[in-house]
């Protein structure tokens, strides 16, 4: 009997707990030329949780990596930049590392090559907060005509 209650306990448990999801993403376009665009993407990072930078000092947290689908149709015109964010010493790591709260922009400048471009790829993140880590991934998809 003391096992059938554990189980259902642990079914229950499952059925109610949240899926943490403490970042939305969205994006926007920018036209600097007749052929460059800045594409912007932007992320809403929900109160005392915080995103890593693009760049963690190795023995760090995951960095947030954009992977973007490979495409005749545009090339990428140099790195992706990001807002200045904060830098502070972090004693899980014991590290110095750059980080977001509540917001954050990341932007790439493409060249296009035909007229209508379809940009897609994937986000992959970490957020934490005082608590807990929450790895994360996302998909995104911009059209330009």
């Amino acid at each position: 009997m003391k096992k059938i209650l554990v189980l259902v306990f642990l079914i229950t448990s499952i059925g109610h707990s949240q899926i943490l999801d403490p970042v939305k993403w969205s994006t926007s376009i920018k036209k600097v030329s007749n052929l460059e665009y800045d594409l912007i993407i932007s992320a809403e990072i929900e109160p005392n949780y915080h995103l890593y930078s693009l760049k963690v000092p190795k023995g760090g947290p995951l960095p947030t990596v954009f992977i973007f689908e490979d495409s005749e149709d545009y090339e990428l015109v140099g790195n992706m930049i990001e807002d200045k964010g904060h830098t502070a010493f972090d004693s899980i790591f014991e590290l110095n590392i750059k980080y977001f709260e509540n917001s954050a922009n990341f932007k790439q400048r493409i060249k296009l090559k035909t007229k209508k471009v379809k940009v897609a790829g994937e986000i992959e993140f970490m957020t934490c907060n005082d608590a807990s880590c929450v790895p994360g991934y996302d998909d995104f998809e911009i059209t330009i005509q």
